[in-house]
């Protein structure tokens, strides 16, 4: 256990320090890693998403930003953890989801590895859009927003209007059945409708010809 005379010794260092690393605080104070970490743990901090997780920080010095980032000189510090976590809640909170460049401005590192990994893992998906590929949420109906909104299908209105939405569907899913119209131009309105289910958007084949019909899109609806 830490005496609370050595953990006023090591939050009171680098609450002056600001941001450095472990072996620095060990060397400063001539105490263990051991102790010097359980010192932390029991205020409180961050560690940094980049450099190897090696800088700490307090738990009340960060600033974050609307991002949920916090940058001291090229040092960064999120609010969610880890990179991976960093990116996985970023990318959800994002409108039209977000390609790599984007994402390594927004970070200041590469991402690459981190990306391949939570798409593997079913924590976030990615589609293409011209030569870039976006990164958007794994959850249904959040990513048929976000896709739709990069692919231009919403647009943020300059002031509120009345969106005309065929009865008894929610726009998301009228959404979502744009977007796989244009992905499958040739499919029926049965093939259609079960992708959607698939994908948890209730919508029969019925009503797959009905937006057809309510927005005059001239589509052939057989079976």
């Amino acid at each position: 256990m830490t005496s609370p005379q050595t953990q006023s010794q090591v939050i009171n260092l680098l609450r002056e320090l600001v941001v450095t690393t472990i072996d620095a605080l060990c060397n400063e104070l001539s105490k263990s890693r051991m102790t010097v970490l359980r010192a932390l743990r029991s205020y409180g901090y961050f560690s940094s998403f980049n450099f190897n997780s090696s800088y700490f920080t307090l738990k009340d010095t960060p600033d974050f930003d609307k991002h949920g980032l916090w940058f001291h000189g090229p040092i960064g510090f999120s609010r969610y953890g880890s990179l991976t976590q960093s990116i996985k809640a970023i990318v959800e909170h994002s409108e039209q989801g977000l390609t790599v460049e984007q994402l390594q401005k927004r970070l200041g590192t590469k991402v690459h590895n981190q990306l391949s990994l939570l798409c593997r893992k079913g924590m976030l998906t990615r589609f293409y859009f011209g030569r870039n590929c976006v990164y958007t949420s794994a959850e249904a109906k959040l990513q048929a927003s976000q896709e739709a909104k990069r692919k231009g299908l919403i647009k943020k209105p300059k002031a509120i209007t009345t969106i005309q939405i065929p009865p008894a569907l929610e726009a998301l899913t009228v959404i979502r059945l744009l977007v796989e119209m244009i992905h499958k131009p040739d499919a029926t309105a049965a093939s259609l409708s079960q992708r959607l289910q698939r994908r948890d958007f209730a919508i029969t084949a019925e009503q797959v010809r009905g937006v057809i019909e309510f927005y005059a899109l001239g589509k052939k609806t057989e079976n």
